[in-house]
């Protein structure tokens, strides 16, 4: 297995995986899908641009996604994971965790936050065995409180 981070040469290669992602995830009459479906490759070179996206590859295939991004100069946020249905269970969210909360601590950040659905069992466990605790919404910073349905989680770099 390997991650790489996503760079902007990499627009075709992103745009394809994160609309699969999408179509898995929320199906390709969500709206979030056909928003993204109608970008222009500006529009995803920008994305790139703004925010490290992480994927990881499996025999030539690419079965992994998370995005991250710098929310304050000690503070990294993670979202957006999604891993291939026939690869989950087989660490590939643990890999490119590691990898983005990995990015985090080369920019000097001290902690890192993400949100979860509160029912999703599996990435919960994910998540703690990593270090991450749940927190209270306000510790994620400039992004808005999320959904009644999803826990905030943070993980304290050392």
């Amino acid at each position: 297995m390997g991650v790489i981070r996503l760079t902007e040469a990499d627009w075709r290669l992103f745009a394809a995986l994160r609309l699969r992602a999408l179509a898995e995830s929320t199906g390709t009459d969500d709206a979030e899908y056909r928003t993204e479906m109608s970008f222009t490759g500006t529009q995803w070179r920008r994305r790139l641009r703004a925010h490290a996206q992480f994927a990881l590859a499996r025999d030539d295939r690419m079965v992994g996604l998370i995005a991250a991004h710098r929310a304050s100069p000690g503070s990294v946020y993670l979202y957006s994971l999604w891993t291939d249905p026939l690869e989950r269970g087989r660490g590939v969210a643990r890999t490119l965790l590691t990898a983005a909360i990995d990015w985090g601590r080369e920019l000097g950040a001290h902690t890192v936050t993400l949100r979860v659905h509160r029912d999703n069992a599996a990435a919960l466990g994910v998540y703690r065995a990593l270090g991450f605790v749940a927190t209270p919404d306000a510790a994620v910073g400039p992004q808005s409180p999320g959904p009644a349905d999803e826990l905030t989680m943070t993980l304290t770099l050392s």
